[in-house]
């Protein structure tokens, strides 16, 4: 695709907020579970809407707040009302996000959990929920911000990065592998991640590798849906590449955290049949959902100076540029096919890290 191909395609993108208030309750903590679960279900119907991508949501309070993408002339239409008031909801999705919730009660604070305090039955949940006399409001805007357009425009001035960080030097790689370890873990407030591995030479500060490990941990990626589904569901997984002086390292992190042994002894075996049997339409949604999460996260580093004078030490080390436009190239050429040949690089690695750890455990 051109220059003026990715402009055109990421100028018709619209960033839209839906947030639902229910303004008639004075207090908060007696909505919050019905609340929790309806955020939970608007996430899945919306999730089904064709031409949709970089679905999150959140719930403070009992404001209820879901941002997403939709193409501007796209096919991602939908009745707002109709959408909040739940109705159409299935049997099966309300059964499956109560056991949703019931995992996320593991990282919530006793006032927020939700166990013991969820209505019984789908009846009793819509019930509850009109009750609640929800009130939606959107808010559209262009996603291409001014930090976004230096990344995708090639006739954007560089950034004014500062070139007085340190050159760290050459490492010995398991020196090199222990601090970039300590460096995830200070990010994860000490906990270890359930998964670190070595991804090889820093060749580029992001490419098809970012893009297909950011596109697995969405909440609309065929992994991430497949990990919520049945009697033992998934909070959330994020998965990220970890550039490190002259390496990047791949890094898994699970919440709630269940710890390296267990991940490799039960999500991580079931992780690398569902990862294998990704198709070329799953590709396609990892690559959606990817290159907009690392775009965003390009965006995030520029405007963090920690990480701002970090890039040019590392450029300098590995001979790639720091200039935004040059680091976002990447990101933007990634192409299904590219994500294919990094996906069987990935599971080769993953795999044996993976059953390593599961013999090391027993």
């Amino acid at each position: 695709m051109t220059d003026v191909g990715h402009l055109a395609e990421l100028r018709g993108l619209e960033r839209t907020v839906l947030t639902v208030t229910t303004p008639h309750h004075p207090t908060w903590l007696p909505v919050f579970p019905v609340a929790h679960l309806a955020e939970h279900l608007l996430g899945r119907e919306l999730g089904r809407l064709p031409g949709l991508s970089a679905l999150t949501g959140h719930l403070r309070r009992d404001l209820i707040t879901v941002r997403f993408l939709t193409a501007t002339a796209g096919p991602a239409a939908f009745d707002v009302r109709q959408l909040v008031d739940l109705r159409e909801t299935a049997r099966q999705d309300f059964e499956q996000e109560r056991r949703v919730l019931a995992v996320e009660d593991a990282i919530l604070p006793p006032p927020l959990r939700t166990a013991g305090r969820l209505p019984a039955s789908l009846a009793e949940f819509l019930d509850a929920w009109r009750r609640t006399e929800p009130r939606p409001r959107l808010e559209r805007q262009p996603y291409l911000t001014d930090r976004l357009r230096e990344l995708v425009d090639p006739a954007a001035p560089p950034h004014p990065y500062g070139t007085t960080a340190p050159d760290p030097g050459p490492a010995d790689p398991r020196q090199e592998h222990a601090e970039a370890l300590a460096a995830v873990r200070r990010r994860t407030c000490g906990t270890p991640p359930e998964l670190f591995l070595d991804g090889g030479p820093l060749e580029q500060y992001c490419g098809a590798g970012s893009v297909f490990l950011a596109g697995l941990s969405a909440y609309r990626s065929p992994l991430f849906r497949g990990l919520r589904e049945g009697p033992r569901p998934l909070y959330t997984l994020k998965l990220f590449d970890f550039p490190w002086r002259r390496r990047t390292f791949i890094a898994c992190v699970t919440q709630p955290a269940i710890g390296p042994a267990e991940f490799a002894a039960t999500l991580g075996a079931r992780t690398v049949g569902l990862i294998a049997g990704l198709d070329d339409a799953d590709l396609r949604t990892v690559l959606a959902e990817g290159r907009v999460a690392v775009l965003d996260d390009l965006a995030a580093v520029l405007d963090f100076p920690p990480r701002r004078a970090w890039l040019p030490v590392l450029a300098r080390l590995n001979g790639f540029s720091a200039r935004p436009a040059d680091l976002a190239r990447p990101v933007l050429d990634c192409t299904v096919d590219d994500l294919a040949r990094y996906r069987d690089t990935f599971l080769d690695a993953y795999a044996r890290h993976i059953h390593r750890t599961a013999r090391e455990a027993v």
